[in-house]
């Protein structure tokens, strides 16, 4: 045990003394939490929806069948009928970004514009996503719009509703006589309106008239938590933008580290030095292992200096606990992705390229440069094989997400077995290059 640690501090020592690693794995990750910090400030305290959503019809009328048939056909959504708490679950796995629920009722108001009680519809939302939030409400009152061209060109509907109206006046106590009168009046010349306009169809097509409808945009919308049942609404757990800036930062420190141990790795195989210290009275394994121990340490210690950064800055860990064990499955993921890095090439400079190349398309396809939510399909398919994306949701997760145990374990279980993966390329290699 005694050779591993002293392994470890040799090259924590000459980490140290490497002006330009010590730039990447401390003042690069820096600038980017602080960048991205200022760009997400007042995200904390708003609702954001987004692209996959989930839809939840609860009036399971024809009008509601055709407004979820709207959002279906969308191009900028992907939407999934689901029950409602399955919903909810998914988006604080963030698998889904919003739920739509239409409530009951709708059918009987929706694209109606003299109604005094618009179509009602709920959204729940990952407030940590501001920016989507307007979209997806946009969205949804763009299906909502197109039903009233829909409505008005159904005259037997037109015709349900006003009887349905004509009989509620009628048999209200608190309208007077005359102003009852006036208005069956005015009702029954609407019905006969609707009875010719009814003949005229039969004659022609309403294509016409579903062309030159007004396209007005009407429903009563209500924003809830999706993550309510996880204790405090999520708006309540964001402190400020740091929370959502920094777990990405904190990936750039990483990944700075795990490039930075490869190319000192290569670097002492292509001096000799590699070579020297196994000719030592030192095992493989405890050589290995020193290195691996002090690419782990110095991940620890990037993210525990950037976390203590964003606390000075503001950001509130929900979960100090659950941060330090993420902190250490995301250390150990990334010392298998240094084995791996380190057997890349027999130089430095590639090496050097080859992983920094990696771990830029590691970053792109996880998340760590453009928020997943932005991205095309294909790439966020994709995030699930990036280190980054499972990273960056087990730091969320004991920041502000307020994951529970069970949730955590997907995340973990995925780093650890990328970690295993990594480590096992990176020693099968360089025993083959040794022999």
């Amino acid at each position: 045990m005694g050779s591993i640690i002293d392994i470890a501090r040799k090259d924590l020592k000459l980490l140290t003394r490497d002006k330009g690693a010590m730039f990447f794995l401390f003042a690069f990750p820096i600038m980017m939490g602080v960048f991205f910090g200022f760009i997400y400030q007042g995200m904390g305290k708003k609702s954001s929806g987004g692209i996959k959503i989930a839809i939840v019809d609860n009036d399971q009328s024809e009008m509601s069948g055709k407004f979820v048939e709207h959002l279906k056909a969308n191009e900028n959504l992907t939407v999934v009928e689901l029950p409602l708490e399955q919903a909810k679950q998914k988006i604080r796995d963030k698998d889904l970004v919003g739920v739509v629920v239409v409530t009951p009722g709708f059918g009987e108001n929706a694209g109606v514009l003299w109604s005094d009680q618009p179509a009602k519809i709920r959204i729940g939302k990952d407030p940590s996503r501001m920016a989507a939030s307007a979209m997806l409400e946009g969205y949804v009152m763009e299906s909502v719009g197109q039903l009233i061209p829909e409505r008005l060109s159904d005259v037997n509907s037109l015709r349900g509703t006003i009887e349905k109206q004509r009989d509620q006046i009628k048999n209200d106590p608190d309208i007077p006589a005359p102003s009852k009168l006036v208005l069956s009046t005015m009702f029954g010349s609407m019905l006969t309106f609707f009875e010719d306009l009814n003949a005229v169809q039969e004659d022609q097509s309403n294509e016409e008239i579903q062309e030159n409808a007004p396209s007005f945009q009407l429903a009563e919308i209500e924003s809830f938590d999706a993550f309510a049942k996880q204790g405090p609404a999520v708006q309540d757990r964001i402190k400020s933008g740091w929370d959502i800036s920094f777990p990405s930062a904190i990936l750039w420190g990483v990944m700075g580290c795990a490039s930075g141990f490869a190319i000192s790795l290569v670097r002492e195989r292509s001096r000799g030095t590699l070579m020297r210290l196994q000719t030592a009275p030192i095992t493989n394994t405890q050589l290995i292992a020193g290195k691996g121990l002090a690419c782990f340490t110095a991940i620890l210690a990037v993210v525990g200096f950037m976390t203590v950064l964003g606390i000075a800055l503001g950001m509130r860990p929900e979960q100090p606990l659950m941060l330090i064990i993420s902190a250490m499955f995301i250390a150990f993921c990334y010392v298998g992705i240094m084995m791996a890095m380190s057997v890349l090439g027999n130089s430095e400079e590639a090496v050097g390229g080859a992983g920094w190349a990696i771990n830029v398309i590691l970053a792109m396809f996880g998340g760590g440069m453009i928020p997943l939510l932005f991205l095309p399909n294909f790439m966020q398919t994709f995030s699930n094989f990036s280190p980054v994306a499972w990273s960056i949701l087990s730091l969320e997760g004991a920041i502000y997400r307020g994951f529970g145990f069970s949730q955590f374990l997907k995340p973990w279980g995925i780093l650890a077995a990328i970690g295993i993966f990594g480590f096992a390329i990176g020693i099968f290699v360089l025993q083959r290059k040794k022999s």
